[in-house]
């Protein structure tokens, strides 16, 4: 039998993903810690095909042993900016006598590396590896959902900290921003099985797990099949926090609110409106505004994603709406450079009005200007990127984020629950020991900090 291999890139801390509190912020004494302790994507393979192995967030060494026994077949899933680190593995899994490799995530969607790679998967992996390695699919509706763990915790109480499990009810975006891959990546929305739900969540409740963080491209866009999950979330009392456009959470807020909400995962992308319409999104700047002041109210978790950089920005329309921003309580902002991702209606269209793209794809990682933006130049991107950081990152803030989840439980009442979610419970204690070293990488991450180690040339060539 074959020995089938897949894995996403080496990184200096293995074991977990980054930080992603962190993402990009100054240093801060407060420090909020959320990572991943399992990959998506890898475990949604692991669960639906048959006889492969997985192997999540590995440090150099971990690649380089997990290679030392013969593998017919090398799968990496990777963003675009992993691409200087993917190539090295590549190397070095040639030289070791992998007969194949294989990409997929967003970095294989870039025709630049193609030639790197004997096969493409693109999407959700699991019907186009089955039918690679001679595997009848499942069809939708048998769509096994696996465990996938988070990890939330705090250095103000570095003894408590909270596993959570990810959830997807849906895959895919029916929405077509010009910046955005996933609707050409994915193709055609489709929902995650109600039965293969329901099982994943009597799973973790059995397990003591108390927050579900759910990671829908965006959450609702399936009515009905939105209101039989709330529902199961309700069924075992969990609290969640969602993933979803700031209409669809404005529609829906008191329902969702009725059934656990904790907080969101909200795209806001601009306060500038020629932005939002230049990017076709579909969406107001009255409506963000609103949302994130009634969330305000309540007493919810926010992390929001912004982008700087528009054609119809400036540095002077950027630091306005910077400003406005600060006032609207999110807990967690990264603020992203617009980058013309591979294949989207944006990169057709600054290639055609401004020319050529940078060539290096460690810079496609939402912290650099990678084209000739009319109005900014690469520079004074950067520097108004780590500005609006710092204006929106503050121990205030992050202290206000500690008080909504231990003081009020991200609801309008005085409550004990926040804090009861985050400690160990006797129930939860074998979830935890089984993944002790996974939280020690989550920990370490939040104690060195995040940081774009894709950038760094040197970087690169240690891990070979």
């Amino acid at each position: 039998m074959s020995r089938i291999l897949f894995t996403s890139p080496v990184q200096p801390i293995g074991g977990s993903t980054p930080n992603v509190y962190n993402w990009d912020k100054p240093p801060s004494l407060v420090k909020l810690t959320m990572s991943f302790l399992n990959h998506p994507g890898l475990s949604f393979l692991k669960a639906n095909i048959p006889n492969i192995e997985i192997l999540e967030y590995p440090a150099w060494s971990d690649f380089k042993n997990a290679l030392k026994k013969p593998v017919d077949i090398l799968g990496i899933s990777f963003y675009i900016n992993e691409t200087n680190i993917v190539i090295r593995m590549i190397d070095y899994a040639r030289k070791a006598g992998v007969k194949e490799i294989w990409a997929g995530n967003y970095g294989a969607f870039s025709p630049k590396i193609s030639t790197y790679f004997d096969r493409i998967i693109t999407g959700w992996g699991e019907k186009a590896v089955g039918e690679a390695l001679g595997i009848t699919p499942k069809d939708e509706a048998r769509i096994v959902h696996p465990h996938i763990y988070g990890f939330l915790g705090t250095n103000i109480i570095p003894r408590v900290g909270g596993i959570h499990g990810l959830l997807f009810t849906s895959r895919g975006c029916p929405y077509r921003c010009n910046y955005c891959q996933t609707p050409s990546f994915y193709g055609r929305a489709e929902i995650v099985p109600i039965e293969s739900i329901d099982r994943i969540l009597w799973s973790y409740a059995k397990q003591g797990i108390t927050l579900i963080n759910i990671l829908d491209e965006n959450f609702g866009i399936f009515k009905q099949h939105t209101d039989e999950v709330i529902t199961l979330l309700k069924k075992y009392k969990f609290r969640w926090i969602s993933l979803c456009r700031v209409d669809l959470l404005l529609k829906n807020f008191e329902k969702w609110k009725n059934h656990g909400l904790l907080g969101v995962h909200l795209g806001i992308e601009s306060l500038n409106p020629e932005a939002l319409k230049g990017a076709s999104k579909q969406l107001m700047h009255s409506q963000s505004v609103e949302a994130l002041k009634i969330l305000s109210r309540n007493n919810m978790v926010v992390q929001g994603f912004y982008i700087i950089g528009f054609e119809e920005d400036t540095i002077d329309s950027i630091k306005v709406n910077i400003d406005e921003l600060s006032t609207l309580d999110l807990d967690v902002i990264q603020v992203q450079v617009l980058t013309p991702y591979p294949q989207t209606a944006l990169e057709y269209q600054i290639k055609e009005k401004y020319g050529p793209l940078n060539n290096n794809l460690s810079k496609y990682n939402s912290r650099n200007l990678v084209w000739n933006h009319p109005n900014i130049s690469m520079e004074d991107m950067r520097d108004i990127q780590g500005w609006a950081n710092k204006r929106l990152f503050t121990i205030r803030q992050t202290v206000r984020t500690v008080q909504k989840v231990l003081v009020y439980d991200c609801t309008k009442q005085v409550s004990v629950n926040g804090l009861k979610r985050l400690v160990t419970s006797y129930k939860s204690a074998r979830l935890y020991s089984k993944n002790s070293e996974r939280i020690k990488s989550a920990k370490l991450w939040t104690k060195r900090r995040w940081y774009p180690y894709e950038e760094d040339e040197n970087y690169s060539e240690k891990i070979y």
